[in-house]
């Protein structure tokens, strides 16, 4: 039976089927991407000054990655261009110029996703924040996977009625150790060794396998004793655990999601095993980047423990002399305005987040003289501010750029509140940035691989309907265009507000 309406358009509407779904689908897609950017505008604008965490800029989190965004907004724009060539192609009844031009948008479409995975790797492997227990922050890179727990481990104990315990995925890429199972003997009476990890995995799958089955046979022996009236029925009574003695100490990288504490003897993991040893490090190697004091109050910021871990005068003065000159700058316009200097440039990002230089400080005239004014001009957070919010375009607002020069600093765990990297967990941004960007990418995989199935297997209709080709085609580039214009939306909000 044939379907109407597949090339012809319907008399009421004007449109052919497929056109007016996908319509309709795009007015779902317009709800969902609407409720997410709706998110956004509530998350932003419900963040409370010096109570919350501050919402990061822009420019500020995507650095030298700003140009990236721009390049995949031109990307999409040019394939946008390209899928209405292509239909215009097979209106002309011209396949090859079709094919050319379909596959220069797939190509676009790759482009466009290798461009975010860079973006990706870089805010997940590369980018790291730390914040101290006085709510000051560090954003630079963790060093050696140093945010995990390194420790030498002789034995472990763990459930075998879960799954694999988790510390065999923090274990060192180095020779497997040899472990003994303690109180486990073979068949011929030696003991239970495990050399690989493919061992390993086979010996816990079955001793998992008998401890349910003995489970079993302990619990229905324990029912019908209860029926059979026994006054006190003999409790199950099955061993659950396992212990493993290492032949030699074998090194361990805890990952600190997984673990709930640890001592200098012993890892304790979410899932129940636990590691016992010796701790060889809980500090963290941190490259410093930036300092950021915004849930520091101003008067405090000068004794913040933070200074106490970088351990550095003149990364303390580099950052209180960039902060005293643009206080001046600030002060100057609202004083020419005669208008009091809102608190929330105070406690903003303008004042309060730069770049240090740590143990980079061999010319120190650079801010030798904007320091002299710092500490003269100590008393400027005593000065009267007013709650309301004025925009001042006074020069030097913009977190001043960095000289390219990065320390290294020893942080102790117990001075952390919490560390990470720039990936969803670090804040709202980072959530809802990751959440929009990765579904707008999904969006992007899905239309390239819609796209891609018209030039591939689309030659056979071709020949039989052209124009019913075209018009896929063209429903296709209707999602196209949805797909490049959430981007448009998307670049300046995320990159440069």
């Amino acid at each position: 039976m044939e379907i109407p309406y597949e090339v012809k358009p319907r008399r009421d509407t004007g449109l052919y089927n497929a056109k007016l779904g996908v319509w309709l689908f795009l007015a779902s897609e317009v709800m969902l991407f609407g409720g997410l950017f709706s998110a956004y505008v509530f998350l932003r604008a419900g963040v409370q000054d010096g109570v919350d965490n501050p919402w990061p800029w822009g420019l500020n989190v995507h650095k030298d990655y700003v140009w990236l965004g721009f390049i995949n907004t031109l990307v999409l724009i040019g394939s946008s261009v390209g899928v209405v060539f292509a239909w215009v192609a097979l209106k002309e009844r011209n396949w090859r110029r079709f094919q050319i031009y379909m596959y220069s948008v797939v190509a676009c479409a790759v482009v466009f996703m290798c461009i975010k995975g860079v973006e990706y790797n870089s805010k997940l492997n590369h980018h790291h924040g730390i914040k101290l227990l006085d709510n000051s922050v560090m954003e630079g890179t963790i060093l050696d996977k140093t945010d995990r727990v390194r420790f030498e481990g002789t034995t472990v104990s763990f459930s075998i009625q879960g799954a694999l315990p988790a510390f065999l995925k923090d274990l060192d890429d180095e020779a497997f150790p040899t472990f003994t199972v303690v109180d486990a003997k073979n068949e011929d009476g030696s003991a239970v060794t495990l050399t690989s990890m493919s061992e390993l995995k086979k010996w816990f799958l079955q001793e998992r396998r008998r401890v349910a089955g003995e489970l079993t046979g302990e619990r229905k022996r324990y029912r019908s004793e209860i029926a059979s009236g026994a006054e006190t029925p003999t409790p199950v009574s099955v061993t659950t655990s396992a212990t493993l003695k290492a032949a030699e100490p074998f090194h361990l990288h805890a990952n600190p999601r997984k673990v709930i504490g640890h001592s200098d003897t012993g890892v304790n993991y979410r899932d129940g095993s636990k590691v016992e040893g010796t701790l060889i490090s809980d500090d963290v190697l941190f490259e410093i980047h930036e300092v950021d004091m915004q849930l520091v109050l101003p008067q405090k910021q000068r004794d913040s423990i933070l200074w106490d871990v970088v351990n550095d005068e003149g990364a303390k003065q580099e950052f209180f002399a960039k902060q005293q000159k643009y206080y001046e700058t600030f002060r100057e316009y609202y004083a020419e305005r005669n208008e009091i200097m809102p608190e929330k440039m105070l406690r903003g990002h303008k004042l309060n987040l730069h770049y240090v230089h740590v143990g980079g400080h061999g010319d120190d005239h650079e801010h030798g003289d904007d320091h002299e004014h710092s500490k003269k001009g100590e008393e400027k957070h005593e000065v009267e501010v007013h709650s309301s919010e004025s925009k001042p375009s006074a020069a030097g607002s913009k977190v001043e750029g960095d000289g390219g020069h990065h320390g290294t600093i020893t942080v102790p765990r117990d001075k952390i509140k919490f560390m990470g990297n720039h990936g969803p967990r670090y804040g709202n941004y980072y959530a809802i940035y990751f959440t929009m960007t990765a579904l707008h990418g999904l969006h992007v995989v899905g239309g390239a691989l819609v796209l891609l199935f018209f030039v591939v297997f689309g030659k056979k209709l071709y020949l039989k309907n052209p124009e019913h080709l075209a018009n896929r085609v063209e429903v296709g580039g209707l999602f196209w265009h949805f797909v490049d214009l959430i981007w448009i939306f998307l670049f300046p909000i995320m990159y440069l507000l």
